[in-house]
């Protein structure tokens, strides 16, 4: 059997590498973007604002992991208070675009690969925004798992919630052109977040906030390895 884990990895990889990493950069960027491509970015733009108030606002010598960080918006946030961050994301096109937007920044280094890739070594918080919510639920706590062994204060990461309502609006985007649709995601309920979290070993989770607008709708929450 597959290792479902390693299939939605290489299908991320296509889509953001081959099938939408120029709309991708207009979407992390400050050019006209369609309606609803809109309503997604302000949605991003407020849950990267809810993470940054639930870390200290001072962040010289701390070490952040960007676990998919995509074109690097929300590591250049955290290099704007001292931290040094290494971002990391499956597409090598993204990455570049990271890179670019941000060469005069020293407190960045932006790598394409895996996020579950060890070698990448340790860190006082990782993110993950938007990053897990591709994988199914048991996939994405096996990843929080892994960020556990690699990090010294917590883990923030991002879901989507799994409501009748949502479900609902998955199936009604379906109907938009392909060229404003995001790669398919994988809500969750909270009791099995909550229940995954604890059974992957001596873990601290909480729900920190939620983003809720048309077309994007993501929780943010955190784990704390004890």
């Amino acid at each position: 059997m597959q290792d479902t884990y390693l299939v939605t990895r290489d299908r991320l990889e296509n889509y953001f590498d081959r099938a939408s990493r120029d709309a991708w950069r207009q979407l992390t960027s400050n050019e006209p973007v369609s309606f609803i491509r809109n309503l997604v970015r302000k949605g991003r733009e407020k849950m990267q604002e809810n993470i940054l108030q639930n870390l200290p606002k001072d962040l010289n010598g701390l070490r952040i992991f960007d676990a998919g960080c995509g074109t690097g918006n929300l590591s250049r946030l955290l290099g704007d208070r001292g931290a040094e961050v290494v971002g990391v994301d499956i597409s090598e096109g993204l990455i570049e675009i990271a890179k670019s937007r941000n060469s005069e920044n020293k407190n960045l280094r932006f790598f394409a690969g895996d996020m579950n890739e060890p070698s990448f070594g340790y860190f006082d918080y990782i993110i993950a925004m938007d990053s897990l919510i591709h994988y199914n639920a048991v996939d994405m706590v096996k990843s929080l798992s892994k960020f556990s062994s690699r990090v010294n204060r917590s883990i923030i990461f991002t879901v989507v919630p799994k409501t009748p309502l949502l479900n609902l609006k998955l199936q009604v985007g379906k109907a938009f052109p392909r060229s404003d649709r995001s790669p398919v995601v994988e809500p969750v309920s909270e009791r099995n977040l909550i229940n995954l979290c604890k059974s992957a070993g001596r873990n601290q989770v909480r729900k920190l906030s939620r983003v809720k607008s048309p077309f994007y709708t993501s929780e943010a929450w955190e784990l704390k390895p004890r």
